[in-house]
């Protein structure tokens, strides 16, 4: 039988990732996945200038708005991780996916004003109800020992984006903050675009979602009640769910970043300048994706990998404190390390997270996983409005904050490891 030209390229594009043991799904997700983290990585890192110098707004305004994404997903993973379950991973991820991402972006090029930024970022973030589907799609037909090169990939092709960011500071040097920012927001739209439309025709309900689906044996109310049981009864659940608060404390205060590098009482940095902080991070991280992590295969190594990391983000955290202003080799030395730690917050923390509960009960993954990204935004709810004033009083404030939250990952994860040696997984069977 002769096959169709797309169906011949798609296989050749599959076949490139067949000897890695993924599943469909994964495959998809990662081949797509640039077409999103590409130019989001660009417009998350220069949006905070775009909105202080374009639309006008204070860091307090825009520490206020980034509350947003907090506030959202402490509600809406669990909506998430219920509707997942009920209606199948594929067509909650889809429907989402479209109704946030592609008017949110229309809006962002739109924006003249506070109000037009507040609408924009409320459509964008309704994209948190489907972060634990987005990951339950992502795993669920994937053996658990290849899934830490899943999430691997995942980050690395993020890092790419981020590696490529001194383009996007170009653009903006070239037609300044204002219009250079509306051309990435329009960049971004035809690229997300196009990934959704490909998403669509490509992925496929996973197994395990059927089953959830036909059986309903953790839907609703009872089965995030058993959710809970399950997180309570495993230490190193507990310990992951405390680093997940961690890495949201982290990514609410590293939002200041690219002002800090570029602001007279920081660092002092030209904006084409303050792209080489992403690069840096990048450069790191996409090492440490492409060479370290998809041999992360035990609980063991998972361990030891997330404190070795979690030790790194604090002296790197420290480095970009004590750097002098405009010495742009300890902001390059601050962004590797910090890099290192950005791999543990998503990639290794992520697969071990998944993999426990794997051990535990597949089933109850859309609903664990929804519950520790709401527990995680809830606790972290102030804190952008809080970093924003803290950067007002001293823009190294901020990341002093995210310090001690990162040494406080470090010591969870290293009881979890002391207590836990000699521990099995609580097992909770979820009847069918």
């Amino acid at each position: 039988m002769t096959l169709t030209r797309r169906e011949d390229s798609l296989k050749i594009r599959a076949g490139i990732l067949k000897p890695l043991g993924w599943g469909r799904n994964a495959k998809i997700l990662v081949l797509t996945e640039p077409l999103w983290s590409i130019p989001m990585s660009w417009i998350f890192f220069y949006r905070p200038i775009f909105l202080k110098e374009a639309v006008g707004l204070s860091e307090v305004e825009i520490g206020l708005l980034s509350t947003i994404p907090t506030f959202s997903s402490i509600v809406l993973p669990l909506a998430g991780g219920y509707l997942a379950d009920k209606f199948g991973r594929k067509r909650i991820l889809m429907l989402f996916d479209t109704i946030s991402w592609i008017p949110s972006l229309i809006l962002w090029i739109l924006t003249r004003n506070l109000w037009y930024a507040l609408a924009a970022y409320i459509l964008e973030n309704l994209s948190c109800l489907i972060y634990s589907v987005w990951e339950c799609l992502l795993v669920e037909d994937t053996i658990p020992e290849r899934r830490s090169g899943v999430y691997g990939y995942v980050s690395l092709i993020y890092n790419i984006g981020a590696l490529s960011t001194p383009i996007a500071g170009y653009i903006i040097g070239a037609f300044n903050v204002d219009l250079g920012l509306r051309i990435l927001f329009a960049a971004a739209l035809i690229s997300i675009t196009l990934m959704v439309t490909i998403r669509q025709i490509y992925l496929q309900e996973t197994k395990l979602g059927y089953k959830i689906m036909n059986e309903r044996s953790i839907t609703g109310f009872r089965g995030y009640l058993l959710s809970l049981s399950i997180i309570r009864k495993n230490r190193v659940i507990i310990a992951l769910l405390f680093c997940s608060i961690v890495a949201s404390f982290y990514n609410s205060i590293i939002i200041y970043l690219s002002l800090f590098l570029i602001s007279k009482n920081g660092l002092g940095l030209t904006r084409e300048l303050a792209s080489l902080m992403p690069l840096a991070i990048s450069f790191s991280a996409l090492i440490l994706n492409f060479f370290v992590v998809p041999k992360l295969m035990k609980r063991d190594s998972y361990s030891k990998a997330l404190i070795l990391s979690h030790l790194f983000g604090i002296i790197g955290l420290a480095v970009l404190i004590y750097s002098p202003r405009g010495n742009l080799f300890s902001i390059f030395l601050s962004g590797i390390l910090l890099g290192i730690y950005q791999v543990s917050a998503f990639s290794i923390s992520r697969t071990f997270l998944t993999n426990e509960i794997e051990i535990i009960d597949p089933k109850a993954r859309a609903k664990i996983l929804s519950v520790i990204i709401t527990f995680s935004s809830l606790v972290s709810l102030p804190i952008p409005s809080l970093a924003g004033y803290l950067f007002m009083l001293n823009p190294r404030f901020p990341f002093l904050l995210a310090s001690v939250m990162v040494t406080l990952g470090l010591v969870a994860i290293s009881l979890s490891l002391l207590h836990g040696r000699s521990e099995t997984s609580a097992i909770i069977t979820i009847p069918s």
